[in-house]
Formats: structure tokens, sequence, C-alpha cells
């Protein structure tokens, strides 16, 4: 069933100020000093929606309302909008005021007389005057059409009003009023006066047209920013045409271009032609022919177009302008005209008929230099509009190229684009696959991965059929490319990375067969190194760095050398790894070598973040992102902004983080990108408690990651997904992800990752009930992390902190949880920072340290409400109760030690003496002696009881 009917925003956007003096003005009124407020703004732009709040605000301090206003039609009909107004004015609340004003308007005799005028004018206001009793709000809406009497009624209520509780909403559009028009000469008089405050209510800016956009779309995302871009460039920040646009292609808005390239709305469009309508038959041609130019331009060039001399057009330009459809605008040298809006021109421009089009297209292009801001983008749009698709084609084509030298890539896709859509059929396929090749590389540019693949794919195809092999080989280069945005499995990459290698090898010996064998190598270390077979990935860098630097290919030569830094920092060598990756972006970008300098900035960032490393992290993100927008790199500056919603989320900024988050999620971008903002929102929800959605978000990232094979976007989903089973009690869970991350990381050779997982297996262990499995997994972790250690140092504390705390080391818990507070904050990972602050109130309470520990608590609480954190918060409490009561908190085990509750388990399973014996590496005369210990502290008599009581400690 298709979706009908209007679009409403729920939030009035953008008008919090003259919200705020709405707000003053009514309570000045209310006090008994009135005014004439005037609304002014262009038709669309949320005047009559603003009055309506002000309205509402005015309704609830009591004040009673009455509205007045008036249709084009009435522009001759004497004092309508306040006869309008009178028949709105109810008995229940007006009285008999509202007949007595039309009694009033019947009963005196109108003429041409200033003194009858007068004496009306006089009569009405002091009939509305003498009836303000209690505080009142009288609107008069679109006085761009109503008649002079009318505002001089107005004029002297706005007098009246300065000492009654009466306050005048005037709302009009500037644009509808004519030069040396009386209501101008109305509106100064009332302005300078002090008698009225006018507000301009101006277009939404672009950041207002993106929060109006996400409001209507819905989708619990903010909208895509090529969707906001193309928005506001379509409506012009037009609240209504925001609205009718959005409506007029409800579920087809999935991208800019869906949105540049709809229809306009028959709302508008009948609003639109219907004014043309009015316009003289000359006007209606120079206004059709302007909008085929675009949204500038000059009377010159449009005359040329038309094929008539510049004065000519005078008289229409004058009538347009008068019109509201056009403003003049003046520039050195000449002046030029503008379209009030882009929806008001291309409603113009579909009325055109066809010939016509065709003709003053094939026109514009002759034309193009000397259009406003034209370009052959422009040019070439007008030669295919014209019909003319091989002009299309070479201006399209030579365009883009040049726009590619420069990192012009928005400009050069758009180009190229237009350069495939107008393939001459007789092209070469030679020339055909260089074409697709070039596109390809543009859309990479911008993360555009479906037109990226598709391009990629036909060069490949059309260059093999025409024999070309190098060309066949960059174009598999640029598949392998685009199958690692994508997530592809890594065993299909491997093949098609080898694949690349053989046939790069193949080629004949040349400068072109050079740097594709360097490329093609480094591709195949990139699937190793993605792997975790990091020797073999070394390998094959190195032997690329050096064929580079054989052959002076020095872009090439950096990048092995990056990427043999993203090594060490993989294999636990991190000393100076990153401070070295730092120098070869600067380098680069000092050399000029904008697509490594960016590339290598977002490694950065994000192999910082892996290691936890955020305050780094942090530091290259802004240069990053700022680059990437430079160059015009999006897949990076994707990549670059989930990282920025990591480091957020890590530094406890959850609100940015998900803002963040849910924008990298919403616009186009490779898996790897949205798969890490994916993370950011599911850890977000974990942390503010919310199970559902963190599962929904974190088991969307595990299934990519498992499909890709890649334990890097795994890993992480994973940690996510025990976390959120821990902070909902579900300890089973927890420890299951925990031992099934720790199998797979041992068998794919990933170690960093796991750090996260220390504390969380720990605690998931001790929540159970098993002390003693804790213990065996921060042994079995740390030394799986094994060269990794220092990355996972914070954690290693945290865990160690609490094994020792239920051990009941509470010296050794105190000392090794401070050392995870101190760690974790220089780290920047605010969520186990704040949990270890919490651990260690713990241990002071056990200390009976009660000053320390609320002090630690009253800290986790403040962060935990700012936050939102449920969990924190709930935690904080209870260990708040605890101190207030000076008690301990008590293990489930208590008064047992851990050894003997883990005896205690053991009996439970019904083993004996010596098998328990056997199962711990003791003797059985020890388990004996725990045995007596265990019975004497239960005050129990039989082994049952032991297992009786065992059971009743299970929290799972």
């Amino acid at each position: 069933m298709t979706d009908v009917g209007a679009l409403v925003s729920p939030l009035l956007v953008g008008r919090d100020d003259i919200l705020a003096l709405a707000d003053r003005r009514v309570s000045e009124a209310l006090g008994g000093r009135g005014l004439l407020l005037l609304i002014a703004g262009e038709a669309g732009v949320g005047k009559t929606r603003l009055m309506r709040a002000v309205l509402g605000k005015a309704d609830a301090a009591g004040f009673r309302i009455a509205r007045g206003s008036v249709a084009p039609q009435d522009q001759l009909v004497v004092l309508a909008a306040v006869q309008d107004l009178a028949r709105d004015m109810t008995e229940a609340a007006f009285g008999t005021l509202g007949p007595r004003l039309l009694s009033v308007d019947r009963g005196l005799p109108l003429d041409d007389s200033h003194s009858t005028r007068r004496t009306l004018v006089r009569d009405l206001v002091q009939l509305v005057a003498g009836a303000i009793d209690r505080p009142t709000v009288l609107t008069f809406d679109d006085l761009q059409w109503a008649d002079e009497m009318t505002l001089e009624v107005i004029a002297e209520l706005a007098r009246a009003s300065r000492e009654l509780p009466l306050m005048l909403i005037g709302v009009y559009r500037p644009e509808a009023l004519p030069m040396g028009s009386i209501h101008r000469e109305w509106r100064a008089r009332l302005l300078t006066q002090r008698l009225a405050e006018e507000v301009q209510v101006e277009r939404l800016t672009r950041d207002e047209t993106g929060l109006v956009t996400t409001l209507l779309l819905g989708r619990g995302l903010p909208a895509a920013r090529e969707v906001i871009d193309a928005v506001h460039m379509r409506t012009n920040g037009i609240p209504l045409h925001i609205e009718e646009l959005l409506a007029a292609v409800r579920g087809h808005a999935a991208d800019g271009r869906s949105i540049l390239g709809a229809h306009v709305p028959d709302t508008i469009e009948d609003a639109v032609l219907g004014h043309t309508a009015r316009l003289s038959a000359d006007g209606r041609t120079v206004v059709g022919a302007g909008a085929v130019m675009g949204r500038c331009f000059t009377p010159v060039v449009l005359a040329g177009i038309l094929d008539r001399p510049v004065a000519d057009l005078d008289e229409p330009l004058d009538e347009l302008v008068n019109a509201g459809i056009l403003f003049p605008f003046e520039q050195v040298g000449a002046g030029y005209y503008d379209f009030r809006h882009q929806l008001l021109r291309d409603a113009i421009y579909d009325s055109v008929a066809a010939r016509d089009l065709r003709r003053f297209h094939a026109r514009a292009a002759e034309f193009g230099a000397t259009l406003i801001g034209a370009n052959d983008i422009h040019a070439s749009a007008h030669y295919e509009r014209a019909g003319m698709r091989t002009e299309a084609f070479r201006v399209a084509l030579g365009a883009a190229d040049e726009a590619a030298k420069v990192h012009s890539m928005r400009e050069a896709f758009d180009l190229y684009r237009r350069a495939v859509e107008n393939l001459p059929p007789t092209l070469p396929d030679t020339e055909q696959a260089r074409v697709w090749i070039a596109y390809a590389g543009a859309a990479a540019a911008l993360d555009r991965n479906d037109i990226f693949y598709d391009a990629a794919r036909r060069a490949r195809e059309t260059a093999l059929r025409a024999g070309d092999a190098a060309l066949a080989v960059e174009a598999l280069l640029y598949l392998g490319i685009v199958a690692r945005r994508e997530g592809e499995p890594l065993v299909d990459r491997r093949d098609g990375a080898r694949r690349a290698v053989l046939e790069a090898e193949r080629l004949p010996d040349s400068a072109g067969r050079r740097v594709r064998h360097v490329e093609t190598l480094e591709l195949l270390a990139i699937v190793e190194l993605e792997a975790l077979n990091l020797t073999r990935a070394r390998e094959y860098f190195e032997e690329g760095r050096a064929l580079a630097a054989r052959d002076n290919l020095v872009e090439d030569a950096r990048s092995a050398e990056a990427y043999l830094r993203v090594l060490d920092l993989l294999e636990g060598r991190a000393d100076g790894a990153l401070e070295s990756l730092g120098r070869s972006a600067d380098e680069a970008r000092q050399d000029g070598q904008e697509t490594l300098a960016v590339n290598t900035y977002c490694d950065i960032a994000y192999y910082a973040a892996r290691s936890m490393d955020y305050r780094t992290a942090a530091l290259r993100i802004v240069d990053g992102l700022r680059y990437a927008e430079e160059v015009e790199q999006s897949y990076c500056g994707h990549v670059l902004a989930s990282t920025q919603a990591l480091v957020s989320w890590a530094d406890g900024r959850w609100d940015d983080a998900a803002r963040q988050g849910g924008q990298a999620l919403s616009d186009p971008g490779s898996v790897r990108a949205r798969t890490m903002a994916i993370w950011v929102l599911g850890w977000t929800a974990l942390g503010r408690g919310d199970r559902l959605v963190a599962e929904r978000y974190l088991a969307d990232a595990l299934a990519v990651g498992r499909r890709a094979g890649s334990l890097e976007l795994i890993l992480p989903a994973q940690w996510g997904l025990a976390e959120t089973a821990l902070m909902a009690g579900d300890a089973a869970t927890a420890i299951s992800r925990c031992e099934e991350a720790l199998t797979e990381a041992r068998q794919g050779g990933e170690w960093g990752l796991l750090a996260p997982f220390v504390v969380t297996g720990v605690r998931a262990y001790e929540t159970a009930g098993q002390p003693e499995a804790a213990a065996r997994w921060l042994e079995q972790v740390i030394r799986a992390i094994g060269p990794l250690a220092a990355v996972a140092s914070p954690a290693i504390h945290h865990g160690t902190g609490l094994v020792k705390l239920s051990q009941g080391f509470v010296v050794a818990a105190r000392e090794s949880l401070e050392s995870a507070v101190r760690e974790w904050d220089e780290r920047g990972r605010r969520w186990e920072s704040l949990w270890a602050r919490l651990d260690l109130a713990a241990a002071d309470l056990r200390a009976n340290r009660y000053a320390e520990a609320m002090t630690l608590v009253r800290e986790v609480r403040d962060a935990a409400e700012a936050l939102g954190s449920r969990p924190l918060l709930e935690r904080a409490d209870a260990l708040a109760r605890l101190s207030k009561g000076r008690g301990a908190e008590l293990d489930s085990w208590h008064p047992l030690t851990v050894r003997e509750y883990e005896v205690a388990r053991k009996i439970t399973e019904g083993l004996t003496n010596a098998q328990i014996a056997d199962e711990l590496f003791v003797s059985p005369k020890t388990v004996s002696a725990h045995v007596e210990h265990i019975l004497a502290k239960l005050g129990a008599a039989r082994r049952a009881e032991i297992a009786a009581w065992v059971a009743t400690t299970a929290r799972v």
C-alpha cells in the first residue's frame, strides 16, 4: 500500500529565538502592556505554524484568542480581515463584541472622505479596546492582501495596546509587497514609532534542514548527509517545501540523486504554475528559458539563447521580479537574476514544451562558458538534454579527467557518470574500458561501492573482450579493493588477490606492469594481514617495498612501509609505530600524495582505537576528517567518522557517539565503516541497559564479521554481546561468549582484541558463583594475550583486582584496582574506568574505608546519571546502601574461602575426597581438612547439607 498524505515535522525547528521572544511578549501583555508583533517571511517558511505555536503559549497563559485573515480575492474588500476577526469571536469568550463589530461595519456608509474613514476606524478601535477586560490575542494573517482601512485599524489597535493586556499578531509576506505600496509605508511607520516589533522568519540552515529531514523520514537514524544536501539544495530550507518534497518521494529517498531527480510535488507545482499563468506570454517565455539555463543567469546570455536584443528583456524581467519569481543581483561588471528557490525553478522548467527544451539546452551548451556558476558539468548536461549525446560524452569525459587530476572527486564522479550514460556505441572496447575504470576510481573515492563494483566489473569484461591485459589487471585490482570494503569472505578475497598477482606478473615488462605488480602484491598482503597470517603478510609487504624502491615508486614504497608499521602494532612491537605512521602521513601530504596520506591518517586512528589508545586516535581523527573532505576521499572519511564515534563512546560522550554512529550508519559507506558504527550503537545501548537494542545491533555486526571471516570484525561484536548478557545478569551467556572468543582468537592468532574480554570473563564467572573458574579464566586469557600484554594492561590489572578481592586479598585487590582506574583513565576508556572505580569502592568497603568508598560511589553515580547508564547506577546504589549499613559486601560463597567453595562444588557433583584430590591436585588429607572446615562454618553435619547449601548460592 502506498503512503499518501502530507508529512509534517513534529518539531518546530530553528525558531527557538523567536519563541523565546514570544514568551517575553506574552508575559508583558499578561501584565497589561501589549504590542503588535509582526511575523514576516516568504511563502512556506513556516509563519503560520510559528503563529500557532505563539497562540499555544498564549492559550496556556489564559488568553482568549480571535483570528482574522484575508485571501487574494479580498484585496478590494474594505475591512475584510476585521470582519473575519469579528466572525471568529465566540460569544463565550468575547460576548457580543463580534456582532457589534459587524454591525458598525454595516451601519456606517463608506465613502472616500477622510473624516468618514477616520470615524469608522475610531469607532471600531474603541469597540475593541473597550472590550479588553482580560488578556486577549488578536491575529491578522496574510496582511499582504489587506486593504488600507484594515491596516489603519490594526495601527490604532497597536497604539491602544500599549496600556492594555492586548497582544496583536500580524503575518505577511514581504516579497508580495510592491515597492512604494501603502503596506510598506504602514510597516515602516509602526516600526519607527515603536508600536510594533517585527521578526523575520528565515529559511532553515543546512543543519536545520537535516534535522527536519531526519524527523520526517522517521527511520530512527540521522538522514544520510547526501540526502540532507540534496533536500537543502532543492528546497533552500523552506520548511513547507521540505515536507512536500519528502512526501512526494516517500519510500524512495534512499540517496541524494533520487531527491535531486524527483519530480516537483504537485502541490508546489500547481501553486507555481497558477502564479506563472498570470504572467504575460513574453514573461512566460523568458522565465522558461531562464529555468533551462539554471538557477542563475545574466540577461546577456539569456538574450543570446532567445536570439533577441538584451533591451527587449527589460520589461519581462521587471515583470518577473515584481511577481516574486526572480531576485535581481548586481555583480562586478554585470547584473544577474536568481530564482527565489530551486523548486520554483524546477516547476517552471517542467512546464517548458519539449521542443523548446531541446532548443534552449542546445543554445545553453553553446553559451556554457558565460553561464553564472556554470562549468563543463552544466555544458554536458545541456548537450545531453538537447539529445546531443556524442557531444555530452566528449565534454563530460574531458572535464572528468581534469577534475580527477586535481582530486575534485565529486565533480569527476558526476561527469564520469554522464560519460558512461552517453557512451557512443562505436567507441572501441579499450576506450570503453578506460572510461569504466576511471568511473570506478571516482566511485571508490566517494565510497559508492555498489557503483564501484559495477564499474570495475564492466571494465574487466570490456578489457578482456578487447584483449587489453593491463587494463584487465587494473580492474581486477579494483574488484579486490571493493571486496575488502564490502566484507567479502577472506578465502574468496585471497583467491582474487592471487589471481591479480599472477596476471600482473605475466604482463609484458613496462613501467605500468611494475606498478601493477607492486599494487597487486599489496592487495594480497592486506588479505593476509586481515587473516592474521602476519609472517606471510610481512613477506609480501617487504617484497612490494623492495620492488617499489627499485623502480622509484615512492608512494608505493611509503605505503608498504606504513603497513609494516601496522604489523609491528599487531605483533606487540608498538613502541614508535604510531609516531612513525604519523610522520609518513604528514610527509605524504606535504609531497602531494593525497591518497596515501589520507589512507595513513585513517589507519593511525583505526589501529590506535583498536589498541585502546583512544587519546592518540582522537588527536589524528580531526585532521584526518578535514583532509579527507579536502581531497574528497569519502571512503577514509567514513571510516574516520566511525572511528570518531568509537572514541566518543570510549570517552563517555555517549550522546555524541550515538549521533555520530547513527550518521555513519545512514551514510553510504563500506561494511567496515558501517560495522564500526553498529558496534558503537550496540555498546551505547548495553551501557544504558537496553539489552534488546544492544543485541539487535551487535548480532547484525557479528553476522557481518562471520561472513567476512575476519576476527577484527567478529571479536568487538562478540565482546559487546558478552557484556550485554552480563549487564542483564545472564552470566551463562556471557561466559559462553567469552570462551568462544578465546577459542577463536587462539585459532586465528588474534590477541590484541581479547583485552576487553579479560574483565568481562572474570566478572561473568564470579557472577555465576564460580570464583575458581574466574581465576583460571584470568590466567588463560593473560597467557593467550602474551606479547600484547601492554595493550591489555588496564584490563589485566582490573581482572586481577577482581580475582584477588574474591579470594579475600583486599590489600592486593586495592593495589590492582587502583592501577586499573589510572590506566583506564589514561587510555580514555570511560566504561571500564567507572566499573573499576566501583570495584575499588567494594574493596574499600571490605577494608572499612567507608569515606573513600563513598567518594568513588558518588563520582560514578554522577557520571552514570550523565551517561544514562542504568547498570552503573544500580551498582553504585547497591554499594551506597552497603556503606550506609557499614557492612561489607559478601560474596555468594561466604563464609567459605574460594578454595573451600571449590571443594564444596565438587562435593555437589558427588565426588569422593580422593576424586576431589585428583581433580584439584592436592592430597586426600588436605581435602578432608577442607571438608571439616566447611561443615563447621556451615553448621552442617552431612555432605548432603553442603550440596544443598551450594545450590542456594548459584546465580544462574
